[in-house]
């Protein structure tokens, strides 16, 4: 199946007719899903108008512009510089191939796999990956992925309105590669199957029944969610990952959606026996350069600092070994 099927059969079940339910949609995103607009005429894309998950459709030139001073000041700072500067690189071209700009989410999105990458060649899990993405965005993480390891194959997990714009850019970023849309219709058998990026409304993956990950991520994603979602996620990677398996989870610490719902990151369903290689702040999700003024920024002499924002609130990340359901069964034992 193409990318430009998937698009309009995505367009078709969540923007003509919106099927999504209503148990998946957190009040965060029943605040914004009307900003996020799509238009298509014949089957073919007249616009993409994304909102609150990224920053990958600013293209004015002084957007640009100070997101490259936000990565540079980010990257002169932070270790593993030449790593780094290698996937940025990468990354240049790949952005160019989906027809967007490369900015200080993307670069997020770098680091962040740099700092999994160390681990996944620690584990062995270099060569062809099952890799399972929760909110992708426009699809930039995924692509990269794809990138650097070429036998990877991908499910993308999102909101049907959100996935359209995954399967859009990554399919601009890999046109020859096998895409595949979940539908909900049956059960995908991942072990019959030869498809590079798997697209799955996020109601549906309960029919994922037969698949088996390495890796998971979730950036910026699981702190918009309602708390059903979240703990939904957790029991369905515990059982699907593999023992020797890497969740990658970066998230703000606590938020507050317009419902009133909190997210609080230490009170996702983590568990005793998760082992966690990293757990900390995330170095490079503490400010930006913006014309756009935030609540908080830095001062001096109780004056703000031009230019420079702070995130709502502090963000986490956590690179863990989830405790899975055959541990707890061995544990059993």
């Amino acid at each position: 199946m193409g990318t430009t099927e998937i698009v309009n059969e995505l367009y078709d079940r969540y923007y003509i007719h919106d099927s999504t339910p209503e148990d998946v949609i957190s009040s965060h995103w029943k605040h914004y899903q009307s900003q996020v607009k799509v238009r298509i005429s014949e089957g073919n894309i007249e616009s993409l108008v994304g909102s609150a998950f990224g920053d990958l459709e600013q293209r004015a030139i002084t957007n640009r512009m100070l997101s490259w001073l936000t990565i540079g000041s980010y990257w002169l700072r932070l270790p593993r510089k030449k790593e780094i500067l290698q996937l940025i690189k990468s990354s240049i071209d790949l952005t160019k191939r989906m027809g967007l700009p490369f900015t200080y989410d993307c670069f997020r999105q770098v680091c962040s796999l740099v700092r999994v990458n160390q681990y996944i060649t620690e584990k062995n899990l270099d060569a062809n990956p099952n890799v399972i993405i929760i909110g992708d965005g426009y699809g930039f993480l995924a692509s990269l992925i794809k990138e650097i390891y070429p036998g990877s194959t991908i499910l993308l997990v999102d909101l049907g309105r959100i996935l359209l714009f995954q399967a859009y850019y990554c399919g601009k970023a890999h046109p020859h590669r096998s895409h595949f849309l979940m539908k909900g219709i049956e059960e995908f058998d991942q072990k019959d199957s030869s498809h590079d990026f798997v697209y799955c409304p996020a109601e549906h993956l309960r029919f994922a029944k037969n698949q088996s990950f390495d890796l998971a991520i979730n950036i910026a994603s699981m702190q918009e969610m309602n708390q059903q979602s979240i703990l939904g996620y957790f029991s369905f990677l515990r059982e699907h990952l593999n023992p020797d398996n890497l969740f990658y989870c970066c998230n703000r610490e606590e938020k507050t959606m317009p419902g009133g719902e909190i997210s609080r990151f230490l009170e996702y369903p983590w568990r005793e026996k998760d082992v966690h290689l990293v757990d900390e702040y995330c170095h490079w999700y503490r400010y930006f350069l913006s014309l756009h003024r935030t609540q908080n920024g830095p001062k001096i002499l109780n004056s703000r600092i031009p230019l420079v924002n702070y995130f709502d609130g502090l963000i986490r990340h956590r690179l863990t070994v989830l405790e899975t359901t055959d541990d707890c069964n061995i544990g059993e034992e």
